[in-house]
């Protein structure tokens, strides 16, 4: 083979090369004009203007190297100057655009990264913002559903490749969403195509785009808006110190009716948003395969299940314990919100519809010329889709997926699930999806699927590398964000404190209940905001904090059983075990029967060598509650530091015969060592070593060496021991 036909693809790595080379210094000048290294900052900028022709950037550049050799000249001759920190200020504002404009120049030409490729055919094109806006207008006359599809493709490519906004472009595109010739729909793709191209680069008049489009009448436009400040700016923390502005738009943004508790809706969506990687993994290895495993379903999926008439196979195979839990688990995650249709619709988005990238954001529409192809004219087929396709439980991109697979089934197939979905059915399916719903319901909801629809594109797109993914980070707006004015009310702080407890993301929590705490949330004053403040801090391991929580739980509501015990285990891991169990003696008077007290008080005996005592305690358990492994642990360990082997062996067989734990291995073996029964202790130990893992194994063997050595095994057989094992 020839050397030259080399040639193309050691060119493109090269490009490839020199690209991550202008980004990498793109990225270090803004770190040194964050840093307050100017001067060092406009020398790389001025490297990196290699071959820039732009006669704007050039000028632009010359007037901010002129300004700042200006202002060290009057520095170095001891000038007074009162304005010295806001030229200063100004000047790094400035760079940073500038160093995103020449970012821009130098990529523009060649890079085959896709925003380019979009921004070099938008620049062939003579659509401007006015012409499309007049197109999107007439539209309500023509209905030309076609031409309208295309303008739409424009529309998004333009206002998503436009660089750095003018004054001008700002007015035109605030006019386009608030004309009442536009629809809602249109309007909403613009607020994305806005969000996606401010993501790509900071753009301040972009920012307070979304702001004002946030206070349209539009449920869709403001929830779009809202959702793209939280995705957009949460990138840009560190820059927008230099835009004031921005900032004090959000804050006037506080003051809108209904802005606050619409901001709440995306917060909680956006949360949502952390459990859908974890859900999609268990749907992919847990639900699915539990539910595939039954050698039945194939037959029972094709059997035509009537309402009355259901068969007895199906019932017996609902019914089994794994399949049962694994149903009412997806529908707790529903229930709760969580996304459980990921993993179902990933598979679906390799239509040539979600090719285009404003498809992935497009609001869903029977009238978009792909779907009315897929339902066609018949009448049922098109109620079948408006009645699913309008259903709250779909976000749009799913919806899509939903009407162009519907597309591909052969029609004798498509006219056997008309049929099987009666009028009961479909008018059932329009009650949950189209019919009125109250407005917190219908934010909600609205919210949900927008986050849904980006979570798929920056999870799916076939080019989604090349987008910066904002759902890396954790979405908590609440804590120190440009966001965290809207979310300042009783209400969210609340809620999101409850979330995050709910879902152990518990040092979020703390933060989240602290913040409640200064801010005198009015919550702050009940014993249950203590309560979980204080198990946060203690989930946290932050134990001295938890008990004064605790402490102050008390004070509100005094004898409240749940808090001396939390206070008790918090003081057992402090050290204080005779402080724990009097309070554990006091919830005691309160609950005598509580069996998971009587445990804790006997834990408390233990850790004071009374051993008998303890042993009473749990002996009462396990009376109570006979198949009660947890009683059974406390008896063996118990049994085992007073000196009781043979009933300890007894009670840790009771626990090897079930399902063992690591431990459960370990402190069997620990039991049959101490009796001499080595070959029974190695075989424990072998056990335990395979459950937990070599290291695991030994670093727990060796917490418990003094323990063994107290009851006379010699330190020398250690080494013997384990070589055994």
């Amino acid at each position: 083979m020839e050397p030259q036909e080399f040639f193309p693809a050691v060119s493109y790595f090269t490009k490839m090369v020199v690209e991550a080379d202008l980004k990498k210094r793109a990225e270090r000048i803004k770190e040194l004009l964050l840093s307050s290294s100017l001067k060092e900052a406009l020398e790389q900028i001025q490297a990196q203007m290699a071959g820039v022709t732009d006669w704007s950037i050039l000028s632009r550049f010359e007037d901010i190297d002129r300004s700042y050799k200006y202002m060290l000249q009057y520095f170095s001759q001891g000038s007074p100057d009162d304005h010295r920190d806001s030229v200063y200020h100004q000047l790094v504002r400035r760079s940073l655009i500038l160093n995103d404009d020449v970012l821009q120049a130098r990529l523009q030409p060649e890079s085959m990264l896709l925003y380019y490729q979009h921004l070099r055919s938008r620049l062939s094109s003579s659509e401007t913002i006015e012409s499309l806006r007049a197109e999107l207008e007439s539209f309500v006359d023509t209905h030309d559903t076609s031409l309208h599809e295309h303008t739409l493709t424009q529309l998004f490519d333009l206002i998503w490749t436009n660089g750095q906004w003018s004054s001008q472009d700002l007015a035109l595109l605030l006019e386009l969403i608030d004309s009442p010739l536009v629809m809602d729909d249109d309007s909403a793709l613009v607020v994305s195509a806005v969000t996606l191209s401010l993501m790509e680069r900071f753009d301040p008049l972009k920012c307070m785009f979304l702001c004002q489009a946030a206070e349209n009448l539009s449920l869709a436009v403001s929830i779009r808006a809202l959702t793209g400040l939280a995705v957009s700016l949460l990138g840009y923390k560190d820059v927008l110190p230099y835009f004031p502005e921005i900032k004090d738009r959000i804050a006037l943004l506080s003051d809108v009716p209904g802005i606050r508790e619409r901001m709440l809706k995306v917060q909680m969506a956006l949360l949502l948003c952390r459990e859908t990687k974890e859900i999609d993994r268990r749907m992919r290895e847990e639900f699915i395969p539990t539910m595939l495993r039954n050698p039945k379903l194939g037959d029972l999926m094709r059997e035509e299940l009537e309402r009355d008439d259901v068969s007895p196979d199906w019932m017996e195979w609902i019914e089994k314990p794994e399949i049962k839990d694994k149903l009412m688990q997806m529908s707790e995650l529903q229930m709760e919100g969580a996304d459980v249709y990921m993993s179902t619709f990933s598979n679906l988005k390799n239509y040539p519809f979600f090719r285009s990238i404003s498809n992935w954001f497009r609001v869903f529409s029977m009238d978009q010329p792909d779907v009315k192809s897929a339902f066609g004219t018949d009448g049922v087929s098109s109620t079948i889709g408006k009645s699913m396709l309008s259903s709250h439980i779909f976000c749009n991109s799913d919806k899509y997926s939903f009407a162009l697979t519907f597309s591909q089934i052969p029609r004798e197939q498509r006219e056997m699930i008309t049929g099987q979905l009666n009028d009961e059915a479909i008018e059932s399916m329009n009650e949950h999806g189209s019919s009125p719903s109250p407005v917190e319901v219908t934010e909600t909801f609205s919210a949900r699927q927008y986050t849904q629809d980006l979570y798929r594109f920056f999870n799916l797109f076939s080019r989604r590398h090349e987008f910066r993914d904002p759902f890396a980070t954790d979405f908590n707006l609440l804590i120190d964000t440009p966001l965290s004015i809207l979310l300042q009310t009783d209400e969210s702080e609340q809620k999101i404190a409850a979330w995050l407890l709910q879902k152990n993301y518990f040092e979020e929590a703390v933060n989240v209940f602290r913040l409640m705490e200064e801010h005198a949330n009015s919550y702050s004053t009940d014993y249950r905001f203590y309560q979980q403040y204080g198990y946060a801090l203690q989930r946290t391991q932050s134990y001295k904090d938890a008990l004064e929580a605790y402490r102050r739980s008390d004070i509100l509501q005094s004898n409240n059983n749940w808090t001396m015990r939390h206070s008790a285990q918090c003081l057992r891991i402090l050290g204080e075990p005779e402080e724990a169990l009097k309070l554990l003696l006091e919830a005691e008077r309160n609950s005598a029967d509580n069996l998971s007290l009587q445990i804790q008080i006997g834990d408390c005996l233990v850790d004071l060598k009374r051993y008998e005592e303890a042993l009473t305690r749990f002996f009462k358990v396990d009376y109570l509650k006979p198949d009660y492994p947890k009683a059974w642990r406390a008896i063996g360990w118990c049994a085992f530091l007073a000196g009781r082997y043979d009933r300890a062996i007894e009670y840790y067989n009771k626990l090897l015969s079930s399902k063992p734990t690591g431990n459960d291995c370990l402190n069997a073996g620990h039991a049959h060592l101490v009796s001499h029964n080595i070959q029974m202790a190695v075989s424990l130990y072998r056990q335990c070593s395979s459950i937990m893992g070599k290291d695991e194994f030994e670093s727990e063997f060796d917490k418990d060496r003094s323990i063994l050595i107290s009851k006379g095994i010699s330190e020398q057989d250690f080494p013997l021991l384990l070589d055994l094992i």
